[in-house]
């Protein structure tokens, strides 16, 4: 604090900002020794930081819906609406720089025997496992979302051909069977791989897509028994 010896030291006012019974910051005002705040000053500051608090409590809850809206609760990921902003984003930029981009097309194999073996819950753990595993393969510029249930989409952007691709698939596999322990049981995943490269595979998001899910469900079919 300033000594009060010293006329020309500052004096600070601090306002606590609360919602919901919940401190959320506080308001800070600093002021000459000897300027003073009337009771009409403290009753109008009280008013600025009530009102400055139920906007950043509203800014909060305004982001948090926007989360929610765009991103899978479970994995953290992109949901299936932002993966599709984010594809056609990435289309129009590899068009304008003329470059090539490719789309992965991940299904987990005999995801449904972890549910059905070991509960619910370990296959919620392995689903965040796996989220986490996909997005170390790549580039943190490249997208990893969540379509739903056990399927998964990579987009990487600024490839020089189908190699590039194959090598983050490659590695995606590699990092999926390393594998993970739930519940005491050491579980290493299969996955079924499809890949779209533009634009030799197609010039819009449908025709990726598409390319890439029928790769994915012919390389299943040949895992299937």
């Amino acid at each position: 604090e300033p000594a009060v010896s010293d006329p020309d030291a500052n004096v600070w006012l601090i306002l606590p900002l609360a919602a919901q019974d919940e401190m959320i910051g506080a308001l800070i005002l600093k002021a000459r020794r000897g300027a003073g705040y009337s009771d009409k000053d403290r009753e109008l500051l009280r008013f600025v930081s009530a009102q400055v608090a139920t906007a950043i409590e509203r800014g909060q809850l305004k982001a948090n819906l926007l989360r929610a809206a765009q991103y899978d609760e479970l994995t953290n990921l992109p949901n299936r609406r932002l993966f599709l902003d984010r594809l056609h984003t990435a289309l129009a930029r590899s068009a304008r720089r003329n470059r090539r981009m490719a789309l992965l097309f991940i299904d987990i194999d005999d995801f449904k025997r972890v549910n059905d073996t070991l509960g619910h819950a370990a296959g919620d753990s392995l689903l965040q496992f796996i989220a986490r595993s996909l997005e170390g393969s790549v580039r943190k510029a490249d997208t990893v979302a969540r379509l739903g249930g056990d399927e998964f989409v990579i987009i990487l952007e600024a490839i020089h051909g189908s190699q590039d691709a194959q090598a983050i698939t490659e590695k995606v596999r590699n990092a999926l069977h390393e594998g993970t322990v739930i519940n005491g049981q050491a579980l290493s995943i299969q996955a079924s791989i499809g890949t779209a490269i533009y634009p030799e595979d197609g010039s819009d998001a449908e025709s990726l897509l598409k390319h890439a899910d029928g790769g994915m469900y012919r390389e299943k079919s040949r895992t299937l028994p």
